[in-house]
């Protein structure tokens, strides 16, 4: 696979979700993101007007995590935190599945929320769901695969960043479940960094089509070195 380093870098969403970030660290993480033509800048919802505003002309989405990172919010809660990303500009929108419902088997309110999250971003912006699979066996992450690609979700995530990294096995059931053409796989995790081979290799061998992390920028200049168009 010979990507360009403008193909590579729509490889990547590039998040910042610390909690101590200023109006300034939001900005310059945009303006980051926007240079380096990511294929989304992700922050917490509070940040999306003024990602919004860094992104205006772009075509880097603008990216907002939803009940993020514990995914135990009301569904009500849920629905209300994306319609108010939508209408302050949100163009791709991620949100973490209450992953004990799922565990305890309650698939129908799993399903509910994944697809209230597609038909409130149908044709206004990506949908993304986040399961965090450090915490799910095989079996439950393929049946979430299944649930939320039947429901046309644009993307299953593997994890927050927060809590563990996904393991080859466990991104492979991911993509043996999904049940349509139109979901794809985004992968994110502890560590939030990632070498540049390592990212080539999930792109190539796993067929990952996006990657989540704030090193994003760096990785889209080593990749441009590697090239030789720097």
């Amino acid at each position: 696979m010979n990507l360009t380093v403008a193909e590579y870098a729509k490889h990547f969403d590039m998040a910042l979700h610390l909690q101590s970030s200023t109006e300034e660290d939001i900005r310059a993480h945009a303006r980051a993101a926007r240079s380096a033509g990511v294929a989304a800048c992700y922050t917490n919802s509070f940040w999306t007007p003024v990602v919004a505003e860094e992104l205006r002309g772009s075509d880097v989405r603008v990216g907002t995590a939803i009940s993020f990172p514990y995914g135990c919010t009301s569904t009500d809660m849920k629905f209300a935190e994306i319609e108010e990303g939508l209408r302050l500009g949100a163009t791709a929108v991620d949100m973490v599945v209450n992953i004990g419902r799922l565990r305890e088997g309650d698939d129908e309110f799993t399903r509910r929320e994944v697809e209230g999250l597609v038909e409130r971003t149908r044709g206004t912006a990506l949908s993304k769901v986040i399961f965090e699979v450090c915490f799910l066996t095989d079996e439950e992450i393929a049946r979430l695969t299944r649930i939320c690609s039947d429901a046309g979700v644009d993307y299953v995530k593997t994890a927050t960043g927060s809590q563990g990294f996904p393991t080859e096995a466990q991104v492979q059931v991911m993509r043996d479940n999904i049940t349509n053409d139109n979901t794809k796989l985004k992968v994110s995790g502890v560590p939030r960094t990632f070498t540049m081979p390592a990212t080539l290799w999930m792109i190539e061998q796993l067929g990952v089509s996006l990657i989540g992390t704030r090193s994003a920028a760096s990785l889209v200049q080593q990749y441009a070195a590697h090239l030789g168009t720097n």
